[in-house]
């Protein structure tokens, strides 16, 4: 692993034009990924790849229902076995030889061997049954020997008190036998159905620990429940497979369902009604082809890896939306449970929504954006300054307004409004659903599109906010360079809208002020070598300015990416935004363990910003980079790569960050940019823009300058006239050229070596 150091060099060298490897010591993609999650929008479940059981199932799949409320986990755990003749294991004592999703399915599928037996278990909330309930089925398959086969399943839910975890305290068990099912209740208020899909043989449960009947080998006691309140309740269902031949398999399967309201009875006479007689075989084919119906082809060109890992994608978009009734309908969460930014919030959501709209799932991309039509907002309005419709930051579960708190105030973000704008605006296109546009836009118009003008300073930038990186207020907030960008965005989009909607002067006024917020990005927020810095107060102050968000000024189709400015924000970027591991971008050098880590929703942006500049190569390594990762991890997506060891790191599966960021660099892959505000920002045509004449090349993958010769525009030490260097002593739209390349290099590595907002607050 290369040192801090030897990486300082490396940059320094490259930009004075001397041949280095780029990261020939890179981490290779290895797993470290410990759960797969599955998820019907209703429940939320997850097994465990160290413990070989399943270890979650949420009574919602967002980690907040309403303030002061968290959601509560019940599974303790639940797992299947099996006994061959006189031998019987629990299959946690059985080590798989495979784990995977089923291809491009919510359905967790593992595989093992156990006394001449091959088992594959699978676990999934079913995506056609609108029930809190997850089924588990084991197939045995005899590769040898002989004697009778038994699958049994256990069901170690937590009833009790307490939460978010409940205790075990006064738990009650009892066998319901024409429903061939067990309910369970307690202190919790809510109760459980553990059911056989097909006649079950045996059933037992506490005080007849079926646990203890299994390892012992015989069958399960048949006894009626608990007869009472006890402590750590315990239930089990047994199914008899038969003696095999060589070759034959049989299948055993049962669910899991959770009633809210404590009616047990009423919950598994639903989910009966869904298995419909069915076998737990045609269960399970029916739920794989069901998802193989809904997810879409890959866009032609991917790879096999590639095109893999789009099909996961859009089953994590699908599986990371809500699906409740009522207000919490649509939203969708930024991660997957056990993932705890299983919350929605505004950014992450745009990302997902505008995946969906362009990979072809324009239902569920238009139940985001109702979802946010009927969300009850408006406690920040000292803040926004008039009324508004979309979260500054988030969402409780039942769609009401969050922003988290620290020591420094709240959150409150400004570039959500541009953002719902954005997905709006793709959303229409996709769908041609104008009735919805038409129905929605008195809202969008006034508590949306006008809140961002309202916002707009005369100098064309938007107000100072919390922005993407969520830095709090108190203060701290700044005129951040995303926002504005979003906004610029949001606006042109609005335009769009508004002449779809039949509001022609509207669209007038949102074009202009789009296209103001477009060119202060050129006029306010560039470094003297032409980067695209962070906020205005951090290009003032010299430090902690360099932000990877930045490159959705390229990406929006804002500033023209064969220029100046995205060539000298990519070549800046790659060589300050590096980590240790040689791999991606941290998302910023402001210097905590968070902005340091490396951020994959920051690959997959600029990776497709680097492919618009024209660095194919670049682009392709950092694509490939993160396809490879995610396929040694089950196609998750996580939110971050640790900044050294590139294992992975914060939260798991990403939806809107990971899989919707990873389809979007998918779909847009090999398209020119359309200016969204008509035309790009007015910049001089290179190669004369910069005064220089050179254009060398933007950084590759792993930070080295990818023809390896000097840069014209290294990462700028400080704010313009505090006398650090940037390679150019231009003003704003250029100038001659009047410093060695060899002094920006120095002033590189200082700047990266002094280099020490935390995204998000749980």
């Amino acid at each position: 692993m290369a040192k801090r150091g030897a990486i300082l060099l490396t940059v320094a060298a490259a930009l004075i034009g001397v041949s280095s490897a780029p990261y020939a010591r890179a981490v290779e993609a290895h797993r470290t990924e410990k759960t797969l999650s599955s998820s019907n929008g209703v429940a939320s479940i997850a097994w465990d790849t160290t413990s070989f059981r399943l270890t979650q199932f949420l009574e919602h799949p967002y980690r907040y229902p309403a303030a002061g409320q968290e959601t509560r986990n019940f599974a303790f755990d639940s797992y299947p076995g099996v006994r061959v003749g006189g031998s019987a294991a629990w299959l946690t004592a059985v080590a798989p030889t495979f784990v995977e999703h089923v291809e491009g399915t919510g359905v967790v599928h593992v595989t093992r061997t156990y006394a001449g037996v091959a088992i594959d278990e699978y676990h999934f909330a079913p995506i056609g049954l609108a029930e809190r309930a997850s089924v588990m089925i084991v197939k045995a398959t005899r590769t040898s020997g002989a004697g009778a086969i038994d699958a049994y399943a256990l069901f170690n839910y937590h009833l009790g008190s307490g939460g978010p975890a409940p205790g075990s305290d006064a738990e009650q068990v009892a066998f319901n036998a024409p429903r061939d099912a067990f309910y369970e209740w307690g202190p919790s208020g809510v109760a459980f159905g553990y059911g056989s899909i097909g006649a079950s043989n045996h059933h037992g449960a506490t005080p007849n620990n079926p646990y203890a009947s299994l390892v012992s080998g015989a069958n399960l006691a048949d006894n009626a429940g608990t007869g009472g309140a006890t402590s750590d309740a315990v239930a089990g269902l047994q199914a008899s497979l038969g003696d095999l031949a060589i070759g034959a398999s049989a299948t055993a399967g049962w669910y899991t369902v959770l009633a809210s309201d404590g009616q047990a009875q009423a919950a598994v006479d639903r989910v009966r009604t869904w298995i419909n007689a069915r076998t737990a075989d045609k269960i399970l084919t029916d739920e794989i082809a069901a998802w193989h119906a809904w997810v879409t082809a890959p866009p032609a060109g991917a790879s096999a890896l590639e095109a893999t890992l789009a099909k996961q994608s859009q089953v994590v978009l699908r599986m990371g939306q809500v699906a409740e009734s009522g207000k919490p309908a649509g939203q969708i969460l930024a991660s997957i449970a056990p993932g705890k930014w299983n919350i929605a919030w505004v950014r992450d959501m745009a990302y997902a929504t505008v995946a969906l709209a362009k990979s072809g799932h324009v239902a569920e991309a238009k139940a985001a954006l109702a979802f946010q039509m009927q969300a009850t907002v408006g406690a920040y309005q000292q803040y926004v300054g008039a009324p508004y419709q979309i979260s500054v930051v988030r969402y409780f579960g039942d769609g009401s307004e969050e922003s988290d708190m620290n020591a420094d105030g709240p959150n409150v973000e400004f570039d959500g409004f541009g953002l719902f704008l954005w997905a709006l605006d793709e959303y229409v296109a996709a769908s041609n659903d104008t009735a919805s546009l038409a129905t929605w836009w008195p809202v969008v118009k006034q508590k949306i599109a006008d809140v961002l003008v309202h916002l707009q300073e005369a100098n064309g930038l938007i107000a100072p906010d919390s922005s993407i990186w969520e830095v709090h207020w108190n203060g701290k907030q700044r005129h951040f360079a995303y926002t504005t960008i979003t906004a610029a965005n949001g606006l042109c989009a609005a335009a769009r809208l508004a002449s779809k909607a039949s509001d022609a002067a509207s669209g007038t006024t949102y074009l202009a002020a789009g296209q103001k917020a477009r060119d202060a990005l050129l006029t306010s927020l560039r470094a003297p070598d032409g980067t695209l810095a962070q906020s205005t107060e951090g290009l003032a102050a010299g430090k902690g300015w360099l932000d990877a968000a930045v490159v959705e000024a390229i990406n929006f189709g804002l500033i023209d990416p064969t220029r100046r400015t995205a060539r000298a924000s990519l070549r800046t970027l790659q060589a300050g935004l590096v980590p240790p591991s040689g791999r991606g971008f941290m998302r910023s050098d402001v210097g905590d363990w968070y902005s340091s880590q490396e951020w994959i929703f920051v690959d997959l942006r600029a990776g497709h910003a680097l492919s618009l500049h024209g660095d194919a190569t670049a682009s392709a390594n950092l694509l490939s980079w993160n396809v490879a990762q995610a396929s040694e991890n089950f196609r998750e997506l996580s939110e971050l790569h640790d900044r050294v060891t590139a294992d992975y790191a914060g939260e798991s599966p990403m939806v809107g960050f990971g899989a919707g960021a990873y389809l979007l660099a998918l779909l847009d892959r090999g398209k020119p940019v359309v200016p969204t505000c008509v035309t790009f920002a007015n910049e001089p045509a290179d190669p004369i823009d910069g005064g220089s004449g050179d254009d060398g090349g933007v950084l590759g993958d792993g930070g080295a300058v990818s023809d390896g010769g000097a840069g014209d525009g290294g990462a700028n030490g400080g704010a313009p006239g505090d006398g650090a260097s940037s390679g150019c002593s231009c003003a704003i739209a250029g100038g001659p050229r009047d410093v060695t390349v060899f002094a920006a290099a120095l002033a590189l590595v200082v700047l990266v070596a002094a280099r020490r907002s935390k995204r998000r607050e749980s």
